[in-house]
């Protein structure tokens, strides 16, 4: 299926979507083209339009092969939905020093990406963000280390996230991350979230 991506005059009319799932699509277009592993979002259930929204995540990413997502009680009235790209979080959790950080951690020695995963959604699950969500979320391990405080890394500065040590990769990251956040907005100007997670599977 072709999507367009620059069309500078575009009268479509996004009738068969909400205005929720083009929020959407637009928060999670760095996952959904491939520059993030993951993205969590949080719902608040007693909002009124809250089911809704739910149905709607339901509606569309069931239907997805290339994003997949974990939905996690916290709190009372909050649920947290971890969405990711499974291939490349998959690379990034498989990444050496990432891998060894993870089960240095207590993350299964025995590497396994359903495991990982749900290791990571039970502490949510108990109330608790666990500093490691750094690594699942795509941010650079040095980060990480330096927001739980290794002694060796000082911040530099805050751009998307807390940035430590050398900015370069850092900023190549944040950079990747801004293209293909403006990439999927020309996309939504004349593209359904259907037809794009259709396009990119």
């Amino acid at each position: 299926m072709k999507v367009h991506t620059a069309i500078n005059h575009c009268y479509c009319l996004h009738k068969d979507k909400t205005s929720f799932l083009y929020w959407l699509t637009e928060i999670l277009g760095p996952v959904i083209l491939g520059a993030k592993p993951s993205e969590i979002l949080s719902f608040r259930l007693h909002e009124a339009d809250s089911i809704m929204k739910i149905e709607a995540i339901q509606s569309i990413f069931n239907q997805s092969s290339k994003i997949a997502y974990k939905q996690i009680s916290y709190h009372n009235n909050c649920i947290k939905i971890l969405f990711y790209h499974p291939t490349l979080l998959e690379d990034t959790l498989k990444d050496q020093k990432n891998l060894r950080f993870l089960q240095h951690i207590g993350y299964n020695t025995a590497y396994d990406l359903e495991n990982y995963l749900d290791h990571l959604t039970e502490k949510i699950a108990r109330g608790n963000i666990p500093d490691e969500i750094g690594i699942f979320l795509g941010y650079p391990l040095k980060d990480v280390l330096g927001f739980i405080g290794h002694p060796s890394l000082k911040l530099t500065k805050i751009n998307g996230w807390r940035v430590y040590g050398d900015e370069r990769l850092s900023d190549r990251r944040y950079n990747e991350i801004l293209r293909t956040k403006n990439e999927i907005r020309s996309m939504l100007q004349c593209n359904t979230p259907k037809d794009i997670l259709q396009s990119v599977s």
